[in-house]
């Protein structure tokens, strides 16, 4: 009996169980097992939306620099931006609504940048929880900044590119290098050398709409003369110093196909040359030297050198004129190299440096020939100046001026023609292989700061520098720079 009764009363007790525990799925374990698998499936949709409005903001961003003027610009972001964020979102994604974006907006509160923001939303239907919440909307947003870009063009002209067959392939390149920027907002300035230095575009937002505008000053250029890369590195510098826009991104961008052969001086005028429109003394500016007892005067112009000889050449006009690039420079008629100077189908002779002293020990703008540390070795004559009798220093200062020039470029010296500076420019070079005499890749690598230069300064922006074997590369090589600066602009 009392076997029998303990019986009954354990099954009573049992049943309590299995009933507190039902009760206790029902109330609070299986709302938890819904919150779970509800947040998770939350937690899904939350990420592929923000995904969404991440790829919609960062496209909406690149899209900022196609359009003729802002508003068309805008449209071209907000449209992109939208198309962008629909593409990464697929309607019905664990059973969630079509997503809903609102037009993009572009802020422009920030001098040189502009934003794109895009939001993205959809509705998640619930399973275990639905009947407690309802639906539930999910909202994802994104800003993808654009800074403003400031970008010159310091482009070789130089005469082998004609004969290598370049020089058109080179102008493709470049006008649809120019193509892939903002007009009205980013700005673009183009500077070419050869013998002489043109500032053919100086920069502006109008780079695309002015007349002429920067592409059809690249189509009327023709390839002749000898190569001023320090001095087209300057004066492009200039152009960005001028415009003194620190908050945007500026970038410096050298094309050549070259060694280069020129750099402009105030050549120290000997006593015993027949020269007689020199400027009398030493000069005072960047260049400042002091005269030596056999030197009456100094005369401005363009110090060359034969790259395939290593031989120097009386002074060039740094601007050209209307007989061509390779004219002996203003106020020279009586030196003796221009007595002897003859142009005979390309022959170009002007090898007399009875004129001068030697080459100074900077460039007018005080780009150093014979830095310390060296990079290219110089011999000195008895007057303290490049000795002019070694052929081997011809070379050597036009390399030495031009890599002193970017050096200098880089650390944002004080141009001594302004006053001032602009420090943190990004120098990208691309080099053209198919020349006699090529640039030297080391020296195109220290120009850019290139990560692999033997003096890469990582306190610095890190340039880059592109190898173009032939003509056929140098869209590639152009377009690989342009996306660089696109994407360090987002």
């Amino acid at each position: 009996m009392l076997a029998s009764f303990s019986r009954r009363e354990r099954s009573k007790r049992e049943r309590g169980i299995a009933m507190f525990m039902m009760v206790f799925l029902l109330v609070i374990a299986f709302p938890v097992v819904g919150l779970v698998f509800d947040g998770t499936m939350l937690y899904l949709v939350k990420g592929r939306l923000q995904g969404s409005a991440d790829g919609g903001a960062l496209a909406g961003a690149r899209a900022l620099a196609r359009g003729a003027t802002s508003s068309d610009q805008i449209q071209s972001a907000q449209d992109t931006a939208t198309s962008y964020a629909k593409l990464n979102y697929q309607t019905g994604f664990f059973f969630t609504s079509a997503p809903t974006i609102p037009t993009p907006t572009i802020n422009y509160s920030v001098a040189n940048q502009r934003s794109v923001t895009v939001t993205v939303s959809s509705t998640f239907p619930g399973f275990f929880l639905a009947s407690l919440t309802g639906p539930t909307t999910v909202t994802a947003t994104a800003t993808a900044t654009r800074r403003d870009v400031n970008v010159l063009i310091a482009m070789d002209r130089s005469g082998s590119l004609a004969a290598s067959g370049s020089c058109a392939p080179l102008k493709a390149a470049a006008v649809n290098f120019v193509n892939q920027f903002a007009s009205g907002r980013d700005n673009v300035g183009l500077v070419s050398f050869a013998s002489s230095t043109h500032v053919d575009f100086p920069i502006a937002t109008t780079f695309q709409s002015a007349s002429p505008n920067v592409a059809t000053m690249i189509n009327s250029i023709t390839c002749s003369g000898s190569t001023s890369t320090a001095e087209g590195l300057w004066q492009s510098y200039q152009q960005l110093v001028a415009l003194n826009q620190p908050g945007a991104l500026n970038v410096l961008l050298l094309f050549t196909d070259g060694q280069p052969t020129g750099v402009t001086f105030d050549m120290p005028v000997a006593n015993g040359s027949p020269c007689t429109q020199f400027t009398a003394g030493a000069p005072t500016g960047a260049d400042a030297y002091t005269m030596p007892g056999g030197g009456k005067g100094y005369l401005r112009g363009v110090y060359n050198t034969f790259t395939n000889t290593n031989l120097f050449f009386g002074a060039l006009d740094r601007a050209g004129n209307t007989n061509g690039d390779l004219v002996p420079t203003p106020n020279s008629a009586n030196c003796t190299f221009m007595n002897g100077w003859a142009f005979d189908g390309g022959v170009h002779n002007m090898t007399a440096t009875s004129d001068f002293l030697g080459v100074p020990a900077k460039d007018i703008y005080g780009s150093s020939t014979n830095p310390t540390p060296a990079y290219q070795t110089v011999s000195l004559n008895s007057n303290g100046f490049i000795d002019l009798a070694n052929g081997n220093n011809a070379a050597a200062m036009a390399l030495n001026a031009a890599d002193s020039a970017a050096g200098r470029i880089r650390n944002g010296a004080t141009d001594p023609v302004s006053g001032s500076s602009l420090s943190n420019i990004i120098v990208y070079s691309i080099g053209l292989g198919n020349a006699t005499i090529p640039a030297s890749p080391v020296f195109l690598q220290r120009v850019s700061n290139d990560p692999s230069s033997p003096i890469y300064d990582n306190t610095k922006p890190a340039g880059k520098y592109i190898f173009a074997a032939n003509a056929s590369d140098l869209q590639s090589a152009f377009s690989a720079v342009a996306s660089d600066i696109l994407r360090l602009a987002r």
